[in-house]
């Protein structure tokens, strides 16, 4: 994976985000021992390309195949987690499963033992402890999801 130190204190991952849209509510997960939201994905691969990234990760998390990706949004973020500096760029896709997915209410349980999931409302985004921060931002959201071009943006959270 494309992740690596930056002395004792900072860390860089390169990250592949997937926006998964049924039904007016995306698809968010997190750490069965943490609180906080964030969208499907993982860090890229060596050799491997984010594009490709995302449908791995979906297959891994949920046994899903992807069918259709489409690039919406790069980030660079700048955060602090763990007592670590971190810096990412993130690649965020619009994508859509060939299996036939049904949105379920409350949280629910993928491949991976250690991963929550949860279809949020576009309108509740707000509510819920969802990082980064800017992915709470309905109107934003909903602006990235239905656009034709890609979106790029530095957030320090």
């Amino acid at each position: 994976m494309i992740s690596f130190d930056v002395g004792e204190t900072m860390k860089f991952n390169l990250r592949s985000a997937g926006l998964l849209v049924l039904d007016g509510r995306i698809l968010f997960q997190r750490f069965a021992d943490r609180d906080w939201w964030f969208l499907p994905g993982g860090r890229v691969e060596m050799m491997e390309d984010s594009h490709t990234a995302i449908a791995r990760e979906l297959t891994e998390e949920y046994g899903w195949t992807v069918k259709d990706r489409k690039l919406k949004l790069v980030v660079e973020s700048f955060f602090r987690l763990d007592g670590r500096d971190f810096h990412e760029i993130g690649m965020y896709y619009r994508i859509e499963a060939e299996e036939d997915i049904q949105p379920v209410d409350g949280e629910f349980a993928g491949k991976e033992e250690n991963l929550v999931s949860k279809w949020i409302g576009i309108g509740e985004l707000e509510s819920h402890k969802i990082v980064p921060g800017f992915l709470k931002d309905a109107d934003m959201m909903r602006e990235l999801l239905f656009a034709d071009t890609v979106k790029q943006l530095v957030y320090r959270g």
